[in-house]
C-alpha cells in the first residue's frame, strides 16, 4: 500500500523491509486457515541487510538513505556483504512457516550489481527451499512510473530508446521479465516459470484501457530470445485507492471472454469496508492483499487475520503483510514476525 502524495508513493514500500503471504486455501483448511504461503522482501532492511548503512558505496555515503529511497540501493550496493543474513532469512521463512516462496519488491533499474543482486536473492530463496516471484515498482530513474506502458509513442517525460518513440522504461522492464522467467533455465515454448507483477495506478495520470490493454498485448507470448510467455506471466498490482478502475476490470474481461485467457490482479485491501467492496472484483483471478497494524504478539496476529480472511470470505488466494523492520523514516506496523516469532500459516484462525 502506498499513500499521498504519488511522488513519494513507492518509497514506502522500498525502503523498508517487509514480507507478504499470499495463501492459497483449500476446503478442509478453511476453519483453520490457508495452507499455503508465500513471502515479500523490500529493501533495505535491518534483517536481511544488516548495517547496510556502512557498505554504502562512495556515491551514497553522504546520505545512505536517500539512496536507499530510489533504485540506487540495488543498482550500487553489493549484496555478497549479506550472504549470511539473506541466507539466514530465507530459511528461517521457510522452516517458521513452511512458506512455499518470497515475492520480490524492486525498481526498475540496469547496472551490473542490480542483476547480480537479483541472482544472489534468487539463489538463496532457491536454495533453502522457496520459489521466488518478483513485484516490480518501477520508481522513476527512465521517466514517469508509467513510462513503462509505452512500446511506442510515449510522452514527454519519458525516456526514449534512442531513434525509437519507445520508453526505454518499456525496454528495460521486458529485459527484467527476460531475466526472471530463464533463473531457473529456459522455458518451454509458450510456457513462463513465474509470476511477475508490475504496479498500476496513478492519482495524477489515468493511462485509461487502450493503453493497459495496448502495453499487455504487446507482451511477447514466444518471446524470441527466451521462448517464455511474457504476456502470461503477467501480473496486475493496484493499490487500494485503485482496486476499482474499470479498464483492469475492462481488460480482465475482454482477456476471459474473447481470449479465454487468464488474467491475474493483485489488489491490496485493508480495511473492512475496502475488503467488503472489492474482495471478489477480479475473482476467481485475484490476490487480496492484506495487513494487521501493530500486533503485540503471534497471537493477536493471527486472530486479526483470521478475521480479515472470514471478512473476505476465505478468498482462494489472500495476501497479508508478514513483517516490516522499520529501518528508515515514517515506518509502518504491518507485520506478523513479532518477537522473532510468525504465526503458523495453517491454523490463523485458531489462535
Amino acid at each position: 500500500m502506498r499513500t499521498l502524495p504519488v511522488r513519494l508513493l513507492p518509497v514506502r514500500l522500498l525502503v523498508l523491509v517487509s514480507s507478504m503471504l499470499i495463501f492459497v486455501c483449500v476446503e478442509a483448511m478453511a476453519a483453520t486457515g490457508p495452507s499455503t504461503a508465500w513471502n515479500v522482501f523490500t529493501l533495505p532492511n535491518p534483517q536481511v541487510t544488516p548495517n547496510w548503512r556502512s557498505y554504502a558505496p562512495s556515491s551514497c555515503q553522504s546520505d545512505p538513505d536517500a539512496c536507499a529511497q530510489d533504485q540506487r540501493f540495488w543498482q550500487l550496493w553489493n549484496f555478497s556483504d549479506f550472504q549470511n543474513a539473506i541466507d539466514i532469512t530465507f530459511s528461517a521463512v521457510h522452516s517458521m512457516g513452511k512458506y512455499q516462496g518470497v515475492m520480490l519488491i524492486l525498481p526498475l533499474g540496469d547496472t551490473t550489481a542490480y542483476w547480480n543482486n537479483i541472482k544472489r536473492m534468487y539463489k538463496s530463496a532457491a536454495g533453502q527451499g522457496v520459489q521466488l516471484q518478483v513485484v516490480v515498482f518501477p520508481k522513476w530513474q527512465y521517466g514517469a512510473e508509467y513510462c513503462y506502458l509505452y512500446k511506442s509513442g510515449a510522452p514527454s517525460g519519458c525516456q526514449l530508446v534512442p531513434g525509437t518513440t519507445t520508453a526505454l522504461a518499456y525496454q528495460k522492464l521486458l529485459k527484467l521479465m527476460r531475466l526472471i522467467q530463464t533463473l531457473s533455465g529456459a522455458c518451454a515454448a509458450g510456457t513462463y516459470n513465474r509470476p511477475f507483477a508490475v504496479w498500476y495506478g496513478w492519482s495524477d495520470f489515468s493511462p485509461g484501457y487502450s493503453r493497459l490493454k495496448d502495453f499487455w498485448q504487446s507482451l511477447p507470448t514466444n518471446d524470441v530470445s527466451c521462448g517464455c510467455n511474457l504476456q502470461a506471466s503477467y501480473i496486475t498490482w493496484l493499490d487500494t485507492p485503485y482496486s476499482g478502475l474499470p479498464e483492469v476490470k475492462q481488460l480482465q474481461i475482454y482477456a476471459l471472454t474473447q481470449l479465454k485467457r487468464p488474467y491475474w490482479v493483485n489488489t491490496e485491501l485493508y480495511s473492512t469496508a475496502q475488503l467488503q467492496t472489492y474482495y471478489k472484483s477480479y475473482a476467481p483471478y485475484q490476490t487480496i492483499i492484506t495487513g494487521y497494524w501493530g500486533a503485540s504478539d503471534i497471537a493477536s496476529w493471527g486472530k486479526a487475520m483470521c478475521t480479515k480472511w472470514n471478512t473476505a470470505l476465505n478468498p482462494t488466494r489472500l495476501g497479508t503483510w508478514t513483517f516490516y523492520d522499520p529501518d528508515l523514516a515514517n515506518p509502518e506496523s504491518y507485520r506478523a514476525y513479532i518477537n522473532g516469532s510468525m504465526a503458523m500459516v495453517s491454523s490463523i484462525c485458531t489462535y
